[in-house]
């Protein structure tokens, strides 16, 4: 809901992190909304790994209600088009389940940070999947933010490799102040930027998929010159198939991915 509303919706963000974790907590922090749930898109990488233990730790210090989970991603970046489509499949499956498993009524995402190519492929994937809003953090002091930032990084990862929760709390609560400085600056000092998306209205994806799969010779021109244009579709002669990229691609938004 957002804040100062009487009525109540579960709100979650999904967000790539990457090596800069205060875009994360400054996306929930500037966003009007009572955020109920934030799932990080993360790699193994240790940077990203020490930057998911500072932002469950300033969230659960700041806005302790919100469920923080983490998804890991199989690698460290996107390098081909099955690599990319594995990342669809496991954003789409995210924002499934954070509508039906936990009965979240407004998803939003966060494409400031994680690698370019995942932020790119989630925003348009957003639209596919009909999402309340795509937002991006523009930070207008971002050479003196990241040497706050990389003055506390040793810092952030003495906090990662500590063995037990209770560490890492003492850890982040002796270092709290400069923690809470680079995780939720003034508002003043950034810019949310909503990105413009035009969803697609759930009856047209869903017919489209339908006759895509059963039988392509019923889409119109326009559809048909489309997919084909973008290779979802092969014509061999007088005949139309799904190509293999396309049918990959399909699976990501039925749900088979």
């Amino acid at each position: 809901m957002q804040r100062g509303s009487n009525s109540y919706v579960k709100t979650a963000i999904i967000a790539p992190i990457g090596t800069s974790p205060p875009v994360i907590t400054v996306g929930v922090d500037a966003i009007d909304e009572l955020v109920t749930d934030l799932v990080l898109l993360a790699t193994q990488d240790e940077l990203v790994l020490a930057g998911c233990d500072v932002v469950k730790l300033g969230l659960k210090s700041r806005y302790p209600r919100i469920r923080v989970h983490i998804e890991f991603l199989p690698f460290d970046d996107i390098s081909s088009d099955d690599e990319n489509l594995t990342f669809m499949a496991i954003a789409a499956r995210v924002i499934k389940n954070e509508r039906e498993r936990y009965g979240c009524g407004r998803i939003l995402l966060n494409v400031a940070g994680g690698r370019k190519n995942m932020c790119i492929t989630l925003a348009l994937l957003g639209q596919l999947l009909n999402v309340d809003g795509v937002y991006h953090i523009v930070n207008h002091e971002v050479k003196l933010f990241n040497q706050h930032l990389e003055r506390m990084r040793p810092t952030m990862m003495r906090l990662y490799r500590a063995e037990k929760e209770e560490e890492k709390i003492k850890i982040y609560e002796e270092n709290k102040e400069m923690l809470e400085y680079i995780l939720f600056p003034p508002k003043k000092d950034y810019e949310l930027i909503r990105i413009p998306t035009l969803p697609y209205p759930v009856s047209y994806i869903g017919t489209l998929l339908s006759r895509v799969v059963f039988d392509p010779y019923m889409l119109n021109e326009e559809d048909c010159s489309l997919l084909l244009h973008h290779g979802i579709l092969e014509r061999q002669g007088n005949n139309l198939y799904i190509s293999d990229y396309g049918a990959k691609f399909l699976d990501v938004l039925v749900g088979k991915g």
